[in-house]
Formats: structure tokens, C-alpha cells, sequence
């Protein structure tokens, strides 16, 4: 343990409110179900995390996608990375440690999920050592209490400030009521794989309306698996046998009252890794890697009246990562121990008013004290790294939805951000002409900029005379520019395309090509663009059959710095999701097909493109009033390999082989 501790629904409406606007606005689930397939088609969704208020997605400076609860249930994904893995653009990198998530073919390995922003009912989780948003078993939210999930793409500085730079990515959780009892669930699967969970949610006859959950889950991983660089007689012929090993536990608890809300997370995750990472010694169980993440925030939102919203956040955070490294040179086998963890707390207000026709303001601001950023390695030779800062990360914002005719609006925003990672202040522009010609039709016109400050690792990790520290490096920037156009029928179709072009300027990143033993430094590599097109088809019909695909198609070039690409982005990233009624509506298959093109490795080879096809049956109220699922993963058994970083000897690194796992789950 480290020294730092650690909701069918076809479309969403009502459900992403705060609490005071769900009771004012919303239209509820029963009422939804009850429509005919032509006026529910003509309900918007409603989200909440592209300006930090309640708007139609068609009035969205972005694009947008919901992923709701029935999808997670009917797809059975496991993580939020399985999730957002089958949204537009989005794909996933995991190095059997961690699972990073690039956009629109952006990932840089090695830099974690630093340029995507993860919150939880709008709470901020990317934490303050390595600004990383976890998305594996190492999330603090456990999938089943998970109402919905908004994936808001593009720049996102202008609301959120640092580390929105792809997108922000919004998880909102269930309410007490949405339980409405006592559930319990259970799970098995390949690689002698369990989980259990314990959830208690109910509105109370005072009105208050609280949930609480524990869940456990542990899986022993693949037992062999082969890297062929370390084939020798020395290394156990490259076979890493019995060690791919993870265990995760969680709690998560809320109670909502008259617009007063508290909310808790914790997480602590192990994972043993079988790969090989900084050179240490292969195939041995001591290489491992435990994360917690504990966090809690008290909000409280009211009306003042019919045009003034107001809301105030508090929030404390403490994040730790312990690592331990084995190695043996001439000495006996010792352990290299990597310790890295923060605490941090901040305040946030602010106040959303339509008292000026035609206009919709959210004016606000917030801050975060980050309390302790340390960096510490050990051995039993000596301490190599001992390292803490602290500090102050500030903003102020504005939006405006400006209503300029019935059917043309400009939603612009800016925000000013102070962090005390960097010495300059930084602005933030956003900018969307949005036209509705007709209720079934949107175009958008977008611009956004966003920000990422050198994280503490970048700027100050130096250790073994082969990572530098670099107290030089600065802030990178992105600028975006997007068309876009949507079109939705009454009969339950949606088409969708955009162009977009992005500027990056003064990316960070490992030095790949340096050959000075240093090369481990992070510095400001150079500036790149990208250029691409996104498409996407979706049916829904009344029976609750779904048919949806989306297609990304993207080309970077780098105009200064090294002169290597963008390694692991894919030009061509395509997703197919399918799910059909069974047993007079006893029962759902969902199917999803997943398709992500050539990479670049960090050594410069060409990896093949992958595909993979995931299956679910899941059933509900079947036998004893339980509700049951079964999802094979990888149902073909295709060969899907990820792109290995910096910090591993594997150019690429083989994923799993088909497998299963089976969910039971009952609700007193």
C-alpha cells in the first residue's frame, strides 16, 4: 500500500440535469418509453458536460456522443475504456499496466491519458502527479453505476482549463432511486476472472436520495505469454508465465437533498506486469504497479428563480502510485522501489442566468490547490529521486449562448488560466455558429484552443543517468477547426459528418530519436497538424433494435522538431455496433465490431492493421427475478497487437485471445 491514500433508455433527456433543474425540466424515464418512435425521435439529449449546464446537443459547441446505462448493459462493457473504445475517433493503447485512449489518431505513448479530461458528475479525476485520466480497473466508478457517459470531442480548455486538450469525457452517475433497493452482483470468466458487487440506493420518505456501493474484482490474467524479444534459454525462452495478474476494490457513495450533494470515491487497483518495463528483470513476479485514488466533493445547487441557477463545489483529492522495479546485476536480485502521489482540494462556483433575451451566461470560477506533488526512488543502494512541489492552478470563464434567430445560434466562450506549472497565463477561446435550418438538421462551424502544462513527471523526474529531469520544457497547445452536419429523421435514423483540421504547437513528448543517454527527457518535440473526416450512420427502431456505425479518417504531418511521425495514429479508425431483441423482449444481443488501421511503433516498423468483434447476451428478470449477462470478448480470436512505449522493451505488445465472463445480478 502507498503512503497516499487512495441506469432500456433509448435517448437521455431529463436524467443529465444537476438536481434542482431534473426536478424543474425533466421528463422522466416512464414518460419517455411511452412515446411513439417518431415523437421520441424529436426528444434532444441534453448535455451537461460541454459548457457546465443543461443545452440540446444540437446547440453543442462540439460533437458529441452518449453512451447511456442500457448501452453499457446491453454491450457489457466491463471498463470505461471499453466504453469509449466504441465511440467515434476514439481508440485504445494498453501496455499491460495502463490503457490510454487516442483521438482521432493522436497517442503519444508513454505520456499517459494526459490530453483527455475525465470527471465524474463534472468533479475533475485526471490527478496531479501525471495529470492522467485512468480509464481501466483503475477508475474510480464502478461500470454499474454508471447512468450515462457524455464523450464531448475537441478542445475543451475554454470550459475545463488544463488537460481538456481531445475532448472531455463526462460519467454520470446513478441516483439512489435508479437502484431503488438492495442489488447484488456477481461475476466469473476466462483467466479465472471474478467480481462482485454490493449496492444499497433508495429515495428516502424525507426526500433525500442516497446510494452506496462496494465492488471487488480479480483476475489472474493470461498464464503464458510470448515476447520474442527475450527467446533465450536465459529469460524462460520469453515466456512471462504467471504474471499478468490484477486485483481492483471500490467504494462510491452519494446522498442528494434539496439541491445538496455529497459525493465519495476510492479506488486501489494492483497490477502485476508481464512485460518490461525500465529494464527490469524479465518474467518476475516482483514487477508490479498499485494506484489509489480517493476523492470527495460537496455541491450544492439552487434556483434563485426561473433565470438564475446557482452552484458551489468543494472538493479533496489524494492519489498515490506505488511501483517496484526487481533487477539483478552482479548483486543478488533487489528491488528498485517508485513512489509518485498528491493530495489537492479546491473550491468552485458559478451562476448560469438567462435574464437577457436571447442570451444563456455561465459565468464562473474555480480553483485548485495542489498540496503535495512527489516523486520518490529507492533502493537499497540509496535514494535516487526525492522531489515534491506544490502550487496553485486558477480560472475564470465565460460562456454565452446567444440566440441570434429561432434557428441560428452562437455559443462563444473564453476562460483565463493561471497554473503554477507554467509562467504564462493562458486564454482559451471557444467558438460555434450552430444553424438549425430545420428541426431535423444542424450545422456547426467550430474553433477551439486548449492547453496541457509539463506534468510533474515531465518536468521533474531524473533517475539512473537515463531519465533527465527538464525544469525548461513548457505548456503545449492544440487549435481546432471543425465543420459539421447532422441530420436526423422521425423514424429513427441519424447521419453525421465533419471536417476537422488541428494545429499542435510545442508538443511534449520523450525524445524517441536522441541517441545521448538522456533521451528519456520530456521536451517540447515540435509542431504538427492534422487533417480528417468523421462519419457516422445510426437506426434505432421501436423494438429497441440498433444499428450504428462511424468511420475516422485522419492524416498528421510534423513541420518541426525530429523528424519521426506520430507514433501508434492510426489513419483509419471504424466502429460497428448492432443489437437486436430477443424472446419477445426477454432478453438483447449486443455485437460490436471494432477496426483500427496501421501504426508506426517507436522503432519504426509498420504494425498491421486489427479488428475485433465482441458479443453479448444479456437477460433481464429471467429466473428469480435476476437479471443475467454473457459477453465474449475478441468472439473471433483475432490477433490484435498494441504499440509498445518507451518504458518497455516490446515494440508491440500481443493483447488477449477470445474470452468470457458471466454476470448474475439480483436487486432485493
Amino acid at each position: 500500500m502507498s503512503r497516499s491514500l487512495f441506469k432500456p433508455i433509448c435517448f437521455v433527456a431529463a436524467l443529465l440535469f444537476s438536481p434542482a433543474q431534473a426536478r424543474a425540466q425533466a421528463l422522466t424515464a416512464e414518460a419517455l418509453m411511452d412515446m411513439p418512435l417518431e415523437q421520441l425521435a424529436k426528444v434532444e439529449v441534453l448535455i451537461t458536460g460541454s459548457s457546465k449546464y443543461a443545452e440540446k446537443e444540437s446547440e453543442t459547441a462540439s460533437v458529441v456522443e452518449v453512451i447511456t446505462a442500457e448501452d453499457i448493459r446491453t454491450y457489457g462493457y466491463r471498463t470505461l475504456a471499453d466504453a469509449l473504445n466504441g465511440l467515434h475517433g476514439l481508440y485504445k493503447n494498453n501496455d499491460r499496466n495502463f490503457t490510454t485512449m487516442g483521438v482521432r489518431g493522436f497517442l503519444f505513448t508513454g505520456t499517459a491519458n494526459s490530453r483527455i479530461l475525465i470527471t465524474v458528475d463534472g468533479r475533475r479525476m485526471n490527478e496531479n502527479v501525471f495529470d492522467s485520466a485512468y480509464v481501466g480497473e483503475e477508475f474510480t466508478v464502478d461500470m454499474d453505476l454508471v447512468d450515462h457517459i457524455e464523450y464531448i470531442s475537441g478542445p475543451g480548455s475554454s470550459v475545463y482549463g488544463a488537460n481538456a486538450m481531445m475532448g472531455v469525457v463526462n460519467v454520470v452517475t446513478k441516483k439512489g432511486s435508479d437502484i431503488n433497493g438492495t442489488q447484488i452482483a456477481a461475476s466469473a470468466g476466462s483467466y479465472n476472472t471474478g467480481a462482485g458487487r454490493a449496492t444499497y440506493g433508495k429515495k428516502l420518505d424525507n426526500g433525500a436520495d442516497v446510494l452506496i456501493s462496494a465492488s471487488g474484482f480479480q483476475s489472474d490474467g493470461v498464464k503464458n505469454l510470448y515476447y520474442p524479444e527475450f527467446d533465450d534459454p536465459s529469460t524462460n525462452n520469453g515466456i512471462a508465465h504467471g504474471i499478468d495478474g490484477e486485483r481492483a476494490q471500490r467504494l462510491f457513495a452519494k446522498a442528494e437533498m434539496e439541491g445538496l450533494t455529497y459525493a465519495m470515491g476510492y479506488v486501489n487497483r494492483l497490477k502485476v506486469i508481464p512485460t518490461h518495463r525500465f529494464s527490469s528483470l524479465f518474467n518476475d513476479p516482483g514487477l508490479t504497479s498499485e494506484e489509489s485514488h480517493f476523492y470527495n466533493e460537496l455541491k450544492y445547487n439552487k434556483s434563485l428563480d426561473k433565470d438564475v441557477q446557482i452552484e458551489f463545489k468543494a472538493f479533496y483529492h489524494k492519489y498515490g502510485n506505488m511501483a517496484h522495479f526487481p533487477y539483478e546485476d552482479v548483486l543478488p536480485r533487489y528491488i528498485l522501489f517508485d513512489e509518485y502521489g498528491g493530495d489537492w482540494f479546491g473550491g468552485e462556483a458559478n451562476i448560469v442566468t438567462t435574464e437577457i433575451d436571447g442570451h444563456k451566461i455561465v459565468l464562473g470560477g474555480e480553483f485548485q490547490w495542489d498540496i503535495n506533488q512527489f516523486l520518490f526512488a529507492r533502493d537499497k543502494f540509496g535514494v535516487y529521486q526525492n522531489s515534491n512541489r506544490s502550487g496553485m492552478r486558477s480560472g475564470l470563464y465565460l460562456q454565452d449562448a446567444i440566440s441570434l434567430t429561432d434557428k441560428l445560434v452562437l455559443n462563444a466562450g473564453v476562460r483565463l488560466d493561471q497554473h503554477h506549472m507554467i509562467e504564462k497565463a493562458q486564454v482559451n477561446p471557444r467558438i460555434g455558429l450552430i444553424w438549425n435550418p430545420k428541426e431535423s438538421t444542424t450545422f456547426k462551424l467550430l474553433y477551439g484552443s486548449a492547453f496541457r502544462a509539463p506534468n510533474v513527471m515531465e518536468r521533474d523526474y531524473d533517475a539512473f543517468n537515463s531519465w533527465t529531469a527538464n525544469p525548461n520544457n513548457t505548456e503545449e497547445h492544440i487549435k481546432n477547426y471543425e465543420g459539421v452536419v447532422e441530420w436526423r429523421s422521425g423514424d429513427g435514423v441519424k447521419l453525421s459528418g465533419s471536417v476537422f483540421y488541428n494545429q499542435f504547437t510545442d508538443v511534449l513528448s520523450k525524445d524517441y530519436e536522441s541517441t545521448h543517454p538522456t533521451y528519456h527527457m520530456f521536451t517540447n518535440t515540435g509542431n504538427m497538424t492534422s487533417v480528417g473526416v468523421e462519419l457516422g450512420a445510426e437506426k434505432r427502431w421501436e423494438n429497441g433494435r440498433e444499428v450504428k456505425v462511424n468511420y475516422t479518417h485522419s492524416e498528421y504531418t510534423r513541420h518541426t522538431g525530429t523528424s519521426w511521425g506520430a507514433v501508434d495514429s492510426p489513419k483509419d479508425v471504424a466502429k460497428l455496433r448492432y443489437a437486436e431483441p430477443l424472446f419477445d423482449d426477454r432478453a438483447k444481443l449486443g455485437m460490436e465490431g471494432v477496426f483500427v488501421g496501421n501504426r508506426t511503433t517507436l522503432y519504426y516498423s509498420e504494425e498491421d492493421p486489427y479488428y475485433f468483434a465482441n458479443a453479448n447476451l444479456s437477460a433481464k428478470d429471467l429466473f428469480f427475478g435476476a437479471d443475467f449477462s454473457l459477453g465474449v470478448y475478441n468472439l473471433f480470436n483475432s490477433s490484435v497487437n498494441m504499440i509498445g512505449g518507451p518504458d518497455v522493451a516490446q515494440d508491440v505488445i500481443p493483447m488477449n485471445g477470445r474470452s468470457f465472463l458471466f454476470t448474475v445480478q439480483k436487486t432485493f
